[in-house]
């Protein structure tokens, strides 16, 4: 993964878990598996990003 990417990633993944919006979802569609569904589209994102790599 080249550093740009990466640098999305980790602030897409900062806005996604710790923003202010959090407890907002949370209380606006209470869900139980909406975590889980935020997890898995995050780790989802970083395979396709990965995906692209090539080891020499």
């Amino acid at each position: 993964m080249n550093p740009p990417v990466g640098v999305l990633l980790a602030v897409v993944g900062t806005l996604l878990f710790l923003s202010p919006l959090v407890p907002w979802v949370a209380t606006v569609a209470p869900a139980w598996w909406w975590p889980f569904a935020a997890w898995a589209a995050f780790i989802a994102l970083i395979a396709v990003s990965m995906r692209s790599r090539r080891d020499p």
